[in-house]
């Protein structure tokens, strides 16, 4: 069953226009000045965990010392500025990740049906606007987010969207670990949030989210060795639990990746002229890199094998290199396979495929 397709609504678009919106008389000298001091947090924390630049919700916040050292202390609140900053520079790249994948989970599981989202984290908001092209039938969703200022600029941004007219949105200023206080939800999303919490915190966010599920959860970490890292150990403790995995993974089995490799997707996004003059860029499109988990209570159908990395393409043939239900693997399509060869010309990464071997009789 192929994805539904996406509500003019709700399109990219729809998103640029709104924050366009938002931003419309903001100077941008301050918000250049704001995504410097976001930028050069992270770079100063570059490789520590948690990630510095931003919170467990998803909000830009100040760096110190102790979040760096991973002690759990809540970090100073963000300034208006930084807040406009991340939302100019960072949410239209996360919203597209978390788009595509929503997108991978309706295919992998197709009779899924969600009429409400639970966002933990919730910063903006990018996961309603990541759910509704691929779940029509949202009608209610509830945000958690601590920081007030984000949560304003979240409610601003939906109303820009028309959101109100389809879906009631509920905000919930909560700390992560008072989730278990929520009801369930039929779709549950972590975007971007382990990372922001120590250790310890993480198991528990994952266990409660979990609880909070009555049909899917996902996972969405930055597509590092470590946000790779944190989502492997939340998909042992789900699978631990009973949880079926929809996507990527076409197996319930431990992962296959040696130490030092890791699992990671890529989402190519369109830049606007400000997230360009923000970030100095040149270049009109940019890749956001992360990492995932989509589990269920349900059915799901995982494909055959999943296209790790960008498939290599030469003289009449493609590269592939996949993870199939058998541990890691390596296909070449030549094209004397024919249909097989142009199907294989087609694929990107991140993409499912049937790999050869699978056709093959068992003996």
């Amino acid at each position: 069953m192929p994805p539904p397709a996406v509500p003019a609504a709700h399109r990219p678009v729809a998103l640029r226009d709104a924050l366009e919106r938002l931003l419309d008389g903001v100077p941008f000298a301050a918000l250049r000045q704001a995504s410097d001091r976001l930028t050069a947090a992270y770079r100063a924390g570059a490789g520590t965990d948690p990630p510095p630049a931003s919170a467990a919700n998803g909000t830009p916040r100040r760096l110190t010392a102790a979040c760096r050292a991973g002690a759990g202390t809540d970090p100073p609140p963000a300034t208006e500025y930084e807040r406009l900053a991340y939302l100019a520079a960072r949410l239209p790249s996360t919203c597209a990740a978390t788009c595509a994948v929503l997108g991978e989970l309706r295919r992998r599981a197709p009779r899924l049906r969600a009429e409400s989202l639970l966002e933990l984290g919730a910063g903006p908001a990018p996961g309603l606007w990541a759910a509704a092209p691929h779940f029509p039938a949202l009608s209610r969703a509830t945000h958690v987010e601590i920081d007030a200022g984000m949560a304003g600029l979240g409610r601003r941004l939906l109303a820009a969207g028309g959101f109100g007219a389809r879906v009631e949105s509920t905000w919930c200023a909560r700390d992560l670990g008072r989730a278990r206080e929520l009801a369930p939800h039929d779709l549950v999303l972590a975007g971007y949030v382990l990372g922001e919490l120590p250790a310890p915190a993480r198991d528990a966010l994952v266990d409660a989210a979990w609880d909070l599920t009555a049909s899917a959860l996902v996972i969405v970490e930055p597509g590092t060795p470590a946000g790779s890292a944190r989502v492997i150990r939340a998909r042992t403790r789900l699978l631990e639990r009973g949880a079926t995995v929809a996507a990527p993974c076409p197996h319930g089995a431990a992962c296959p990746l040696a130490a030092g490799d890791w699992c990671h997707f890529g989402a190519r996004v369109s830049r606007s002229g400000l997230q360009r003059r923000l970030k100095g860029g040149s270049l009109p499109y940019e890749d956001e890199k992360y990492a995932y988990l989509a589990v269920t209570r349900g059915d799901a159908e995982p494909c055959a094998a999943r296209v790790l990395r960008r498939p290599a393409a030469g003289p009449r043939r493609v590269s592939l290199r996949l993870c199939t239900a058998g541990g890691l693997d390596a296909e070449l399509v030549t094209r004397r396979a024919g249909d097989r060869y142009r199907a294989a010309r087609k694929l990107r990464w991140g993409d499912g495929w049937r790999p050869a071997a699978a056709d093959r009789p068992a003996r």
